[in-house]
C-alpha cells in the first residue's frame, strides 16, 4: 500500500493532479504493486465474491448456451475455443468444461494477476493463458467476461455553474481528495456528450470500451464466434458509480489504493454504442435474472437436487441460486449482453 501511495503522490506532484482513470489505472494495474497484479481479490479470504463461485447452476447453464452457440455458428471445420476474460479462480471455466466434456474444445483465459493465474492453472491444468486478444490462436471463440469491464478506468466529469469540468484528484497532507479541473481529453469528452442524458449533472466515460470492442470485434470478424458480457450496470441513467470494495465491505475508493478493488458500474449504452461503430451485432442487456432463467437455471436445480440425498447440499444449491437470481440480491443489478459478427440467429436468452 506505501508503495502505490508514492507511486501515485509522485504523479500528482508533476502537474498538481491525476485523472481518475490514471489513479484507477496505476492502483489496479501498476506491473509490481497493482491490486490486480498483485492481490488475490476472491473468496471469503479476499474482497468479493462473483457468481461463479457462488452457485456452481452459473457456470453450467453458461456451458449449455455455449453448446448451442457452438452448433448454431458455421466453424469452418475449426475447433472452437472458449476464453474466459479474467477468470478468477477458474471455477466458472470449469463448470463450463464439465458441461461441454464431449466436444473437441480448448480453454484459455485472459489474465494478468499472477496469483489467479496459478489458481487456473491447478482448477484446469490444460487451459492456456494469454496476456492480450492479440496472442490467441485464430480459431472460432466463444469469449466469456464476467465481472471483466467494471475494472477499467473511467473519466468522471460533472457541471458547475453550467460548465462541464473534469473530477481529478490531488493531495492534501498524506490523504487524497477530489477537485476540479479543466476538462483533458476534450476529444473523448466532445464524442460522448451527446450521449449525456437531458438535465444530467454528473456523467462517465469508460476509457477502455472504444479498444476492448475494437479488439474483440477484429477478431471475431477474422474468426467467428460471439462476447458474453457479464456485469453490474445501467442502459440509462447517470451519476456516481466510482466504488471500492475491501474485505467485502465499501469503502472510501481514495482511501485505500493498491489494496482495495476500485470500480465502476458498466454503462451498457456505451458499450452497445462501440459496438454498433464497428458494424457488429449487440444483443441486450438483459438482467442474469431473466438470462439465467431463460436458459434453464430452475431445471437445472431442480436436476442436481435430485443427484443428492444431502439435505446440506440441497439447501446450498438453492441459497446460491437465489443469491444470483433475485432482483434483491444479483438478479437485476447485474446484466447480460453478447456481441457478434453479422449472425443470422439470436444468441439463447435475448430472444
Amino acid at each position: 500500500m506505501d508503495k502505490i501511495r508514492e507511486i501515485l503522490k509522485k504523479e500528482i506532484t508533476k502537474k498538481g493532479h491525476i485523472s481518475i482513470s490514471r489513479f484507477m489505472e496505476i492502483s489496479l494495474s501498476d506491473p509490481n504493486e497493482g491490486y490486480y497484479t498483485k492481490q488475490n481479490p476472491l473468496g471469503s479470504d479476499g474482497d468479493f465474491i462473483t457468481s461463479p463461485d457462488i452457485s456452481q447452476i452459473f457456470g453450467e447453464v453458461i456451458g449449455a448456451w455455449a453448446l448451442d452457440i457452438i452448433i448454431k455458428i458455421d466453424s469452418g471445420g475449426k475447433n472452437f475455443q472458449i476464453i474466459d476474460l479474467g477468470g478468477g479462480k477458474g471455477t466458472l471455466l470449469k463448470d463450463i468444461k464439465r458441461v461441454c466434456k464431449n466436444r473437441n474444445l480448448s480453454y484459455g483465459f485472459i489474465e494478468i494477476n499472477q496469483k489467479l493465474i496459478e489458481l487456473q492453472k491447478k482448477t484446469i491444468p490444460q487451459a492456456r493463458h494469454f496476456k492480450s486478444i492479440s496472442q490467441l490462436p485464430n480459431n472460432p471463440t466463444i469469449f466469456i467476461g464476467n465481472e471483466f469491464l467494471d475494472v477499467f478506468p473511467i473519466r468522471q466529469f460533472t457541471k458547475i455553474n453550467e460548465i462541464w469540468q473534469e473530477i481529478f484528484i490531488k493531495q492534501k497532507n498524506d490523504d487524497f481528495q477530489y477537485c476540479y479541473k479543466d476538462i483533458e481529453d476534450t476529444i473523448l469528452f466532445n464524442e460522448y456528450q451527446n450521449k449525456i442524458p437531458d438535465n444530467a449533472d454528473f456523467f462517465e466515460i469508460n476509457i477502455m470500451f472504444k479498444k476492448i470492442i475494437n479488439d474483440l470485434s477484429t477478431f471475431l470478424k477474422k474468426n467467428n464466434g460471439i462476447c458474453l458480457f457479464i456485469d453490474y450496470g445501467y442502459l440509462s441513467g447517470y451519476g456516481n458509480t466510482l466504488q471500492a470494495i475491501k474485505k467485502h465491505k465499501y469503502v472510501d475508493p481514495l482511501a485505500h489504493p493498491g489494496i482495495s478493488d476500485i470500480t465502476s458500474h458498466v454503462n451498457f449504452s456505451h458499450l452497445m454504442y462501440e459496438t454498433k461503430k464497428m458494424d457488429m451485432n449487440f444483443f441486450g442487456p438483459v438482467s442474469q435474472r431473466n438470462f439465467l432463467i431463460k436458459l434453464g437455471a430452475f431445471e437445472r436445480l431442480k436436476i442436481l437436487k435430485k443427484l443428492t440425498n444431502s439435505e446440506k447440499i440441497i439447501a446450498d444449491l438453492e441459497i446460491g441460486l437465489k443469491r444470483i437470481i433475485e432482483n434483491t440480491n444479483m438478479g437485476s443489478l447485474f446484466k447480460v449482453c453478447a456481441i457478434t459478427p453479422n449472425q443470422k440467429f439470436i444468441p439463447e436468452g435475448f430472444d
